[in-house]
């Protein structure tokens, strides 16, 4: 065993004394709860925790000092995230007892109610745009990755999870999307769910105009879905970036697939071409495959095939499949 030199020993001790420091204060423990599974930028966290900015941005500086978060730019804005520790780190297992702790206490009620209004007012904001752009929306989406570019990787996943004809599959926000036909003149039962009422009417129109009498339009937010129709097959394409809260999407379709259900999502991979926001109004400029993965294992879903495509406009798709356990 490597004998560590006394500078290394020194450097270990005042990181461990600056890791506990930064968990010693009420406020900073809230903002790790409210950062466990989200993103926040800072003006949603003093919203939430109701503390000025200039508070809340000297509790950021010494959590982001101790290592415990880690700033992500979001084109021109800043999103705050749990920081995770190297496994050789000489402060990961202590981090990762620290957190378990900490997850265990529960997150008080006003601060949840307001985390619940910073998800809605995201939530209400997407729907709005749809709502007010959704003429010209398709045809600014295929500036960005046009289904054509895709289709054909769409078509080999899932043919190679062998489903059955007699699958039930839903789809998160089909919109204008020609993945519908496809998934509809497969399966024998397709759930088409939008919460925007301009948009699930185009869904509606493609199903009209393409015959698909097994399609059903269900006007909804996908969190408020009921578990008493189970699918098969959930498909998200390129919705996740327009969600108020990604990772609880990935909680909610655990409890929307049957044993042994697949998830499929089709989504950007991380991008900071800001212009998106504006004309196709996304939330987030695309993910990490390490986050999907994150917030698949913290839903109980495991990893399945997957697939990544470059655009030549520089963008990158990435296609994953993730199992319900049986």
């Amino acid at each position: 065993m490597p004998v560590r030199s006394s500078t290394a020993k020194i450097a270990e001790s005042e990181a461990l004394l600056t890791l506990c420091k930064a968990f010693a204060d009420p406020l900073r423990q809230d903002i790790l709860r409210l950062l466990k599974h989200n993103s926040f930028g800072v003006l949603e966290l003093c919203h939430i925790t109701t503390t000025p900015q200039s508070g809340m941005s000297h509790h950021l500086k010494i959590l982001t000092a101790a290592g415990l978060l880690t700033a992500k730019r979001e084109g021109t804005s800043i999103f705050y995230r749990r920081g995770l520790f190297p496994a050789d780190s000489p402060l990961h297992r202590t981090t990762t007892e620290l957190f378990a702790t900490l997850d265990q206490i529960p997150l008080p009620s006003n601060l949840e109610r307001r985390q619940k209004t910073v998800f809605l007012e995201r939530g209400k904001q997407a729907a709005q745009f749809f709502e007010r752009c959704s003429e010209q929306l398709k045809e600014n989406q295929e500036l960005v990755a046009s289904f054509d570019h895709y289709s054909g990787c769409v078509t080999d996943l899932i043919g190679n999870e062998h489903l059955p004809k007699t699958s039930k599959v839903l789809e998160i926000g089909a919109g204008e999307s020609p993945l519908l036909i496809t998934l509809a003149n497969q399966f024998a039962s397709v759930l088409a769910v939008d919460n925007a009422e301009t948009m699930l009417n185009k869904t509606r129109q493609i199903a009209e105009d393409e015959g698909l009498n097994n399609v059903e339009c269900v006007l909804s937010d996908y969190a408020a879905l009921e578990t008493d129709r189970l699918a098969d097959l959930l498909v998200c394409n390129m919705v996740l970036h327009h969600l108020p809260a990604p990772a609880e999407f990935f909680k909610k379709a655990s409890t929307l697939l049957a044993p042994n259900g697949r998830l499929m999502l089709i989504d950007l991979c991380s991008h900071q071409q800001d212009w998106t926001r504006d004309i196709c109004g996304d939330l987030w400029l695309g993910f990490d495959p390490e986050d999907l993965d994150l917030w698949a294992d913290n839903a109980g879903l495991k990893q399945g095939q997957g697939a990544f495509l470059g655009l030549k406009n520089g963008f990158q798709i990435q296609l994953r499949m993730f199992h319900a356990s049986t």
